[in-house]
């Protein structure tokens, strides 16, 4: 143990004892212990932001669903709007393991479309409503807005990395075409489906769209 010396504001000084062999002493938690509470708490975010939605969502609901305390709950995620952040980084990972079987010849573009859109949208459809809910909730909440707009530029980033991907190693695009700006293209039209989706525009009818616009954008950029 280590005796650590305070002085007060009259001059005086006291002893503080500081049980650092205890400390040291403490279980380390492990890399899987904390990677399955986070998921633990991210599923009861989402059971909760489906059910109640993004306003009406407490901490204390998230943290009483995840069986966790206040205390844990605010050690992982500081904020409602950070976890939600945390929820829209996971939707990404899901974008990326479902577009890796996808897009690696030209002669398979339309299909490979198709069933992206299938599966991707199959993956977010719990996460639709109330992921609209907060877009809406952002207008008057300047740290979720900022946290929306961090994932854009994220997803942005990512697509314009698989662009150039496939450019490289799959002959797409022509030299000159900004892939950037091509994936930002990307992501409004299917962000503009999304919301379709919201109001009841037909599965099939938004994937259509999605085939056909990403189609004509592809083979006219294409070589």
């Amino acid at each position: 143990m280590a005796n650590v010396l305070i002085v007060n504001q009259n001059g005086k000084s006291s002893s503080l004892i500081i049980w650092i062999s205890v400390i040291l002493k403490m279980p380390k938690v492990s890399v899987e212990h904390k990677t399955k509470v986070e998921e633990t708490i991210t599923q009861a975010a989402i059971k909760n932001f489906v059910k109640n939605g993004y306003a009406n969502t407490k901490m204390d609901d998230i943290a009483k669903t995840a069986d966790v305390s206040k205390g844990t709950l605010y050690l992982y995620f500081t904020s409602k709007e950070e976890l939600f952040y945390s929820i829209c980084k996971k939707s990404q990972k899901s974008l990326i393991e479902n577009r890796n079987p996808f897009f690696k010849k030209k002669e398979s573009l339309a299909s490979d479309l198709g069933k992206f859109y299938d599966n991707y949208t199959e993956d977010t459809k719990e996460t639709l409503k109330f992921r609209v809910e907060a877009i809406a909730e952002s207008m008057h909440n300047p740290k979720l807005r900022r946290f929306l707009i961090q994932n854009k530029r994220d997803f942005e980033e990512s697509v314009t990395q698989f662009l150039k991907i496939m450019k490289k190693e799959r002959g797409f695009f022509q030299k000159n075409v900004d892939l950037a700006a091509l994936a930002s293209g990307m992501i409004a039209l299917y962000d503009g489906l999304y919301l379709g989706k919201t109001v009841g525009v037909n599965h099939e009818e938004n994937k259509d769209i999605w085939i056909k616009t990403m189609m004509a954008i592809f083979f006219g950029t294409g070589n």
